[in-house]
């Protein structure tokens, strides 16, 4: 992440008196600091940790008042792969021509990354489907999808990602991205992937930057 994403800001650190969802354990720790992202603006990067089980929760969190939005941008020629993507742990990516879904879970991890990244992590699930499948013909279709993201990475292949998200949190950076409001059918479609956390008593002052 380049340097100037950061604002002149510590890293926060608290205990939260939530167990950890994954093995129960207690506490867990919280790391916190703030991000200026152009064209986005002010946020906080969280980080949920469990020392215990390893367990690990990543966030960004846009610190204005979010509404639900839905971005979309169509990445037709090679310095579109630059494009920034800000994805919440509350977001739904899409690539449609792949049929590439990507939902929110009680795992799901905020990231900050572009169009390239993203069609990479794509790359690394369908590399996994493609030898995992139980039958041959979804192990054949995977390595089609493979085929398709390879050209996507190199420039040779348009294709349309879309970011769906009921809280605002996410963003495309680009001159030619499409923004527009998501409708009450699509929130209500939409996963969350939303956990609660609590801070113990006499901490709250304290949990930000």
């Amino acid at each position: 992440m380049p340097d100037a994403w950061t604002a002149d800001s510590p890293v926060h650190e608290v205990a939260l008196a939530s167990a950890c969802p994954m093995c129960g354990s207690h506490p867990l720790t919280m790391r916190s600091f703030r991000l200026d992202i152009p064209f986005f603006g002010d946020a906080l990067q969280t980080t949920i940790l469990c020392g215990p089980c390893g367990f690990r929760h990543a966030d960004v969190i846009h610190t204005a008042q979010g509404s639900p939005t839905r971005h979309q941008l169509r990445v037709q020629r090679p310095d579109d792969l630059n494009a920034r993507i800000v994805r919440s742990s509350s977001c739904t990516v899409r690539i449609p021509e792949i049929g590439g879904l990507m939902e929110p879970g009680p795992r799901s991890d905020a990231f900050i990354s572009n169009a390239e990244g993203v069609l990479r992590r794509f790359r690394d699930i369908l590399g996994f489907m493609s030898r995992n499948e139980e039958t041959k013909a979804r192990q054949a279709k995977a390595r089609a999808s493979l085929k398709a993201i390879d050209e996507m990475i190199d420039g040779q292949r348009p294709f349309t990602i879309v970011l769906e998200d009921p809280f605002g949190n996410s963003a495309i950076l680009h001159e030619d991205v499409e923004d527009r409001p998501l409708t009450e059918d699509e929130i209500r479609n939409l996963k969350t992937g939303m956990f609660v956390l609590e801070l113990p008593r006499g901490t709250q002052d304290h949990a930000s930057p």
